[in-house]
């Protein structure tokens, strides 16, 4: 008797100093062993003793954690694995293992892996923004003045010829180069959009629907409640938010055929929420893997934040981020 309770005095502070959370649940769902570690993971109120006993979901509050876990106590104990889970603040992969009477669970936390891997990934999605503003600035101040030239000097040319084919053929070409000359326009204002720098999301995104419209036979219904200068929004996020948009709308035209949008821009509880509808063919407009999505992923990577996407039915596709204040 006396080895079994030293045996289980040496397992529990086995697992009282292991580095990682552990929690250990009955077949009935009740906490029977839990480590410090993971009571300060799932920030539970209290003291670690109140939880032993007590039903595992009271721990797990309404992590993502808890829906997997109510699963396996109602329909039967499986093994699973989350990668990257999302809970309070914190990234972690868990790792659930059915045993005899129960299930265990070990939480390991990856959050300097995932925030060291985000930072990366802005510091490269602001570098790549660097250049479209550098080849931006190029193409408004060097090609577009030089095109701008050589159209007058065509216009010129062509009031002191005198032969009426010559001055047709130089009014074709100066009419050809002002077309080429509104593509590059709309090429330098899509790196970098003017309204973005000099007002904000709300009139950026204004602007980029005006555009659409005018452009195209779509309707876009927006409704944006963020104002232009918001004190929790700096000016990466409202540049990738812009681009999400952008991105999500261009996938809707391209590969659903969709000709409505809906686009709403709003806050709640310190987060930003970003949500792009389209009335595309769903089973077209899925994005799937493609480098659109892998993009718009990086973006909100970037940000700590998150991205869903789904099919609507019976027609439409649905964008949806989520962005924490940046504090």
């Amino acid at each position: 008797m006396k080895n079994v309770t030293e045996g289980l005095e040496f397992l529990y502070r086995l697992v009282e100093h292991f580095p990682d959370g552990i929690i250990v649940f009955d077949i009935e769902g009740k906490v029977t062993l839990l480590n410090r570690v993971a009571f300060k993971q799932m920030e539970a109120k209290g003291s670690l003793s109140e939880y032993i006993e007590q039903p595992v979901l009271n721990l797990l509050g309404n992590s993502p954690l808890a829906d997997k876990v109510r699963s396996c106590i109602t329909d039967g104990r499986t093994d699973f694995e989350f990668e990257a889970l999302k809970i309070n603040s914190l990234y972690l992969d868990v790792y659930g293992k059915k045993i005899t009477e129960g299930m265990l669970l070990f939480l390991y936390d990856i959050t300097h892996n995932i925030k060291a891997k985000n930072l990366t990934l802005n510091t490269l999605i602001q570098g790549q923004e660097l250049e479209r503003q550098r080849i931006a600035k190029e193409i408004h101040d060097g090609i577009g003045p030089s095109l701008s030239t050589i159209r007058l000097g065509i216009d010129m040319v062509s009031t002191i010829a005198e032969k009426e084919k010559i001055k047709n053929k130089l009014n074709t070409l100066s009419s050809q180069v002002a077309e080429i000359a509104e593509d590059i326009r709309n090429i330098s204002h899509d790196l970098m959009p003017s309204s973005l720098l000099d007002f904000g999301i709300k009139s950026a995104l204004e602007n980029l629907v005006a555009k659409i419209e005018e452009n195209s036979q779509v309707n876009i219904e927006k409704n944006i409640q963020i104002k232009d200068e918001h004190p929790f929004m700096d000016q990466n996020q409202t540049l990738n938010i812009y681009r999400i948009t952008q991105e999500s709308i261009h996938n809707g035209l391209k590969h659903g055929n969709a000709n409505e949008f809906t686009i709403s821009l709003s806050e709640k509880n310190e987060t930003f929420h970003l949500k792009i509808v389209d009335n595309g063919k769903s089973e077209k407009s899925q994005h799937k893997a493609g480098i659109g999505l892998k993009n718009m992923q990086a973006r909100v990577n970037s940000m700590n934040g998150t991205i869903s996407t789904k099919a609507l039915r019976p027609n439409g596709f649905e964008v949806y981020v989520r962005i924490p204040y940046k504090n």
